[in-house]
C-alpha cells in the first residue's frame, strides 16, 4: 500500500509541475515540487528502499525536463545522501528543522541549475530575470514547502508509515 502511495504521489507531482504549473500564469516561479518529496522519502524509507527510488524519479525527471542529462539524478541523489547524513544527528520530526531544509534545497537546486547553464550557455551569462525567477521560488518555497511536507507527514502518519523505514510514526 505504501508503495501505491510513493509511486502515485510521484506520479501526480510530476503531472502537476510539468503540465499544470508550467502552463499556468498565476502561479509563476514555482520550485521544483520533487524536492519536499525526495526528503520525505529519504526520512520514511531504508536506504536499500529509496535510493533506488529516487534515482528512478531522477531519471524521469531528466528526461522531462530541458537541462542537461543528469542534472536533477544527481541533485536528488545528493538531497537524499545529505538528508540521510542529517537525520543522522538531528531529530527527522522537528517540522520548523524539516521545513527550513526545503527552502535551503530549492536554494541549492537553483544555485546548480544557474551554475550548470552559465557554464554551457553562451559567454557564461545569464539570463536578467535569472534573479527574479529564484527569489519568487525561494517565496514559494517559504510558503508552501513546509505546507507540502507537512502534508505529506501527515499522510505518512495515517498510514501509520514510519520513519525512516524502522522508527516510530512522525507526530504531529
Amino acid at each position: 500500500m505504501r508503495y501505491c502511495f510513493y509511486i502515485g504521489t510521484c506520479l501526480l507531482l510530476i503531472i502537476v509541475q510539468t503540465t499544470v504549473l508550467s502552463y499556468s500564469n498565476a502561479i509563476g516561479g514555482i520550485y521544483d515540487l520533487l524536492i519536499p518529496f525526495v526528503i520525505f522519502l529519504s526520512i520514511c524509507l531504508p536506504v536499500r528502499e529509496c535510493l533506488p527510488f529516487i534515482l528512478v524519479l531522477g531519471f524521469i525527471v531528466d528526461n522531462l525536463s530541458g537541462s542537461p542529462f543528469g542534472l536533477y539524478l544527481t541533485f536528488y541523489f545528493w538531497l537524499f545522501v545529505s538528508m540521510r547524513w542529517i537525520i543522522k544527528y538531528l531529530r527527522a520530526g522537528n517540522k520548523l528543522f524539516l521545513s527550513l531544509i526545503v527552502v535551503v534545497a530549492v536554494l541549492i537546486e537553483n544555485i546548480l541549475v544557474m551554475g550548470t547553464f552559465a557554464f554551457f550557455g553562451p559567454i557564461g551569462e545569464l539570463p536578467a530575470e535569472a534573479v527574479e525567477n529564484i527569489a519568487l521560488q525561494i517565496f514559494w518555497a517559504l510558503v508552501t514547502g513546509p505546507l507540502f511536507l507537512l502534508s505529506l507527514l501527515a499522510i505518512a502518519k495515517r498510514f501509520n508509515i514510519q520513519l525512516n523505514g524502522a522508527g516510530a510514526a512522525p507526530k504531529t
